[in-house]
């Protein structure tokens, strides 16, 4: 088991919407630098917006409170265009325009930069496409497979501790009909009634995969689930313990900014487990020391000078049957001898 204390996240290049990115910060437990390019409008992934969308969203990475009053549509050739603006939730802005949309037709959506160093003003162009009939359903939510593994807690701002638990991730498979406006779309997850996580616009795709959460303002992920099972090892335990192990019901709720619509919420059953510590009584039996196997006694090395020790035993009959071999070679070259002179 590793032993980890608090640590300072790396955050990635997150490429957002409009085109935001995230830099990966320096400093341990501390936010980035607001950037007003951190800004972003909601948009398909063709940059294509339907015509009937009931509200243009405009987000800060960092959950800072766009001014309303300084959001605007314009015509490509900048026009305004007549639009009513107000606070969308998780700090967005919404804007409805007062006429529909033309497909065909090419905006510009500009919003000023809630940085308070910065004045500069950031903006998306997009083109409309025709209207589509507005979702019913939601999608299907399914419960994933539990993993027992590290896993790393987020405490807030950029840290982390590591502990040994369980994690899983939900699978979602958003309707059809869902899916051409999922970027105007934000999210909330409870678990058994009680809220686990939020996202914002666009943080899910239509294939059910979703954006890993900034840390700086989300310290859970959307559809990840996760139970602390061993802290010990920790320098600082964790002060998010996750669920509890046993039987949850997870429910997650889209809801389709300013639509007036009440998608369905989609629900789910599953069970969080920790592995079991081995039973006592169950380990194999200690094996037990074999005694040290004592040296043989060295051998004592012979003078130089000393004649070779007699070879006995089998020695003996090996030098016999040395002599008969002899003799009997004798005996034969006599025999060729004799032979040859007959």
């Amino acid at each position: 088991m590793k032993t980890s204390g608090w640590k300072s996240l790396g955050v990635g290049m997150f490429v957002w919407g409009l085109g935001g990115v995230l830099p990966p910060s320096a400093e341990a437990c501390g936010g980035p630098v607001c950037q007003g390019k951190d800004v972003r409008v909601a948009r398909s992934a063709t940059g294509d917006v339907p015509a009937n969308v009931p509200a243009l969203v405009a987000v800060h990475l960092f959950r800072r409170t766009l001014d309303i009053g300084s959001v605007r549509l314009l015509t490509a050739e900048g026009t305004p265009v007549e639009a009513t603006v107000t606070s969308g939730a998780l700090g967005s802005a919404a804007l409805v325009p007062t006429e529909p949309l033309v497909p065909g037709n090419t905006y510009r959506l500009e919003v000023a930069s809630p940085c308070t160093h910065e004045t500069q003003t950031e903006a998306a162009t997009f083109s409309v496409g025709p209207a589509l009939p507005l979702p019913g359903v939601s999608g299907v939510l399914e419960a994933g497979t539990e993993q027992h593994r590290p896993l790393q807690v987020y405490g807030g701002a950029m840290c982390s501790v590591e502990v040994e638990g369980s994690t899983r991730v939900l699978g979602f498979t958003p309707s059809p009909e869902l899916v051409p406006f999922l970027p105007w779309v934000h999210w909330t997850l409870k678990v058994d009634g009680q809220p686990w996580a939020q996202a914002e616009h666009g943080a899910v795709g239509p294939t059910g995969d979703f954006t890993v959460a900034n840390r700086l303002i989300f310290t859970r992920d959307l559809l990840r689930l996760f139970t602390v099972c061993e802290d010990s090892a920790a320098v600082e335990r964790p002060s998010d313990p996750g669920l509890a192990p046993g039987v949850h019901v997870a429910t997650l709720q889209p809801v389709l900014e300013h639509s007036g619509i009440a998608l369905p919420p989609m629900e789910v059953s599953f069970t969080q487990t920790c592995p079991e510590p081995p039973d006592p009584g169950e380990l194999p039996d200690p094996v037990e020391p074999t005694d040290p196997v004592e040296p043989a006694d060295p051998v004592e090395p012979t003078d130089p000078a000393d004649p070779a020790p007699k070879e006995e035993g089998c020695s003996q009959a090996g030098g016999g049957l040395t002599a008969v071999g002899l003799l009997t070679t004798l005996q034969f070259w006599r025999y060729r001898s004799r032979t040859r002179r007959t």
